[in-house]
């Protein structure tokens, strides 16, 4: 039976290697820049040193306007955001700016396992891109809106408006599952993919610091806007709940015919959120 069961987790993981595989090959940065070149979006990338390693950078727009960063989820590529940065709309009167987080796409920052590491290699790109006193619209998707509220909390001067999109918030629903410590344990070494682990150790690490963040979550005074639906598979939809006890002067909308990828399945609720940040009321039509 311990053979047996050995056998299916590993042609488990196999299938979720191979799957993810293809997956990647279909959405690599070239090729999601021959699509932005088609549609004649030039988004500029650049390397910012971080430490002995650089971030992968991205941006589109110009840098004297008001500038948005987009932090993608685990794993995930700063193109996850390639639908907000082909709105050209947004691109009229904002900078936006997506970058691969430590462990993924082009960065060469390994993987950080703790959301205080994660938050300075937010700063680190808001410092390169922004001016002295200047404060970004910053959006978390995912894993990202967990990065997102580490920010905040450890560089509050740095955020004018914070937008969270599907977030990982709720040390309840972000314990560690069965299959995050089954990889944890080397099962899966060797067989899949890099960013498959790398999220993996983000993961085993996040149940813990959103715990020690709840007793700070009353300093944050940042306007906010969250989207949260209900068919979210990933991140359970209670979560809005349980950061609406903390963060009162949050704009925020539960739908219940949305899905937890939001980037793609309804880029425009993000653009929308991104032209009306400084709004009270847009959310009211929902």
């Amino acid at each position: 039976m311990l053979f047996i069961s050995g056998f299916a987790i590993l042609l488990v993981i196999g299938i979720v290697s191979v799957l993810f595989q293809l997956f990647r090959a279909e959405f690599d940065h070239q090729k999601i820049m021959s699509e932005f070149h088609a549609q004649n979006i030039f988004p500029i990338s650049e390397m910012i040193t971080y430490e002995d390693d650089q971030i992968h950078t991205s941006y589109v727009g110009d840098l004297s306007k008001p500038k948005v960063l987009l932090i993608h989820g685990s794993p995930g590529y700063w193109f996850d955001f390639k639908n907000i940065f082909a709105d050209k709309t947004l691109q009229e009167d904002y900078c936006i700016i997506s970058y691969d987080r430590p462990g993924y796409g082009q960065t060469t920052v390994p993987v950080k396992k703790r959301l205080h590491d994660q938050a300075k290699v937010a700063a680190t790109v808001l410092n390169h891109y922004g001016e002295p006193g200047e404060k970004f619209i910053v959006l978390g998707h995912s894993y990202g809106g967990a990065v997102l509220e580490q920010t905040i909390l450890d560089y509050p001067a740095k955020i004018s408006h914070a937008i969270y999109v599907a977030p990982c918030l709720s040390p309840e629903f972000q314990k560690a599952k069965w299959y995050n410590l089954m990889v944890s344990g080397g099962l899966a070494n060797g067989v899949l993919p890099n960013e498959l682990l790398n999220s993996n150790k983000e993961m085993m690490a996040l149940e813990e610091d959103l715990g020690n963040n709840e007793t700070r979550l009353h300093e944050i005074h940042i306007p906010t806007s969250y989207i949260q639906g209900k068919e979210d598979i990933l991140v359970p939809y209670q979560t809005q709940a349980y950061y609406l006890q903390f963060h009162k002067n949050v704009n925020h909308i539960l739908l219940d015919d949305l899905n937890h990828f939001v980037p793609w399945s309804a880029p425009e609720l993000i653009v929308e959120a991104i032209k009306n940040a400084n709004s009270s009321t847009y959310y009211s039509k929902f």
